[in-house]
C-alpha cells in the first residue's frame, strides 16, 4: 500500500452480500475471538456503556456510521440525530448511493464535521465515537462540536491510541490522554473524566491478533488499509488469533498497567457561557 498516494477505492465496496449459513457464520465470527477486532470492540462497547449515562436531551452522533450503539442511548435522550461524512461512506461502500432508502433512520444528515449544517447551541449532547482520528483538522472539528452544543452541554467521545491504519486515506491521528485534553481545552471544554480502554495486556493482545492476520492470514491488502483473508491460510491462522486474544484477555486481570491502552473514552463539558 503506497501511503503517499490516494488509494483506489473498491469497486464493489467492503460489504459483500452473503446468503444462508455463510452470512450467519461470518456474522458470528466477527463477534467472536476469531475476529482480530474482538478485544478492541469489546473494550469500545464497555467504553460507550460507560459514556451513555452522561447523555441527555437532543443528541448528535457525529460520524454515526450504522449507529451500532444507538440502543445504549435511546432511553436516555429525547432525540438521536446521526450525521455522516459522504466521502468516508463512499470510500468504504461506493454502492451506498444506490441504497439510500435503506439508510432512512440511520443517517439523518450528510455533512462535514468541520462545518456542520446546524444552528449554534442546537444539541444537549454530542457523541463522537472513533471519529476524531479521521479528521485532517481536529481543531476545526472540535470548534464546530463546541458551536453546536448548548452552553453546559456534554461532549462524549472515544479516540484510539493503538490501532492499525484503517479507513485509509481518512486516518490522520492517534491520541494520548493529554493530547486529547489539550485539543478540547483550546475550544472551551472542561474535561471531567478520561477512561482508558483496556491496559497493556489488552493492547498487546489486539496488536498480536492483527499481526497474525496481516502477516500470515491475508491474501491481499484492501484500499482502505484492511486485508482480505486467504481462503487457504485463514483456517490455520484464525484459531491462533482466537487463542492469542483469549490469553491476553485473561492476562488483563494480572495487570494494572495502563501505560498503553487501546484508546480513551472522554466526558467533557462545554463552558456555560
Amino acid at each position: 500500500m503506497d501511503l503517499l498516494q490516494q488509494p483506489k477505492r473498491a469497486e464493489k465496496g467492503l460489504i459483500h452480500e452473503r446468503v444462508g449459513w455463510k452470512k450467519r457464520f461470518n456474522a458470528w465470527r466477527k463477534r467472536s475471538p476469531f475476529s482480530p477486532y474482538w478485544i478492541e470492540l469489546m473494550w469500545l462497547w464497555k467504553a460507550v456503556e460507560w459514556l451513555a449515562p452522561h447523555a441527555r436531551g437532543h443528541l448528535l452522533d457525529v460520524g454515526c456510521g450504522e449507529r451500532p450503539y444507538e440502543e445504549l442511548f435511546a432511553s436516555r435522550v429525547e432525540r438521536y440525530v446521526g450525521l455522516e461524512y459522504p466521502p468516508v461512506a463512499d470510500n468504504l461502500h461506493p454502492e451506498i448511493w444506490d441504497k439510500l432508502e435503506q439508510l432512512r433512520g440511520i443517517v439523518d444528515v450528510w455533512g462535514d464535521g468541520q462545518r456542520m449544517p446546524f444552528r449554534s447551541a442546537s444539541f444537549d449532547t454530542v457523541l463522537a465515537l472513533e471519529m476524531l482520528e479521521h479528521v485532517a483538522h481536529p481543531d476545526a472539528c472540535v470548534a464546530e462540536l463546541s458551536r453546536v452544543l448548548k452552553p453546559g452541554g456534554t461532549l462524549l467521545l472515544t479516540v484510539p491510541l493503538f490501532a492499525p491504519l484503517h479507513q485509509w486515506p481518512f486516518d490522520f491521528y492517534r491520541y494520548t490522554p493529554k493530547g486529547i485534553e489539550a485539543v478540547l481545552l483550546r475550544h472551551g471544554f472542561a474535561v471531567e473524566h478520561v477512561l482508558p480502554r483496556g491496559n497493556f495486556s489488552s493492547t498487546v493482545g489486539a496488536m498480536m491478533a492483527h499481526w497474525w492476520i496481516r502477516t500470515l492470514g491475508a491474501s491481499q491488502r484492501q484500499h482502505d488499509g484492511t486485508v482480505l483473508l486467504s481462503r487457504w491460510r485463514a483456517p490455520l491462522v484464525l484459531p491462533l488469533i482466537a487463542l492469542t486474544q483469549l490469553f491476553f484477555k485473561a492476562c488483563e486481570k494480572l495487570s494494572t498497567d495502563n501505560g498503553a491502552s487501546l484508546g480513551y473514552a472522554v466526558v467533557a463539558k462545554r463552558a456555560n457561557i
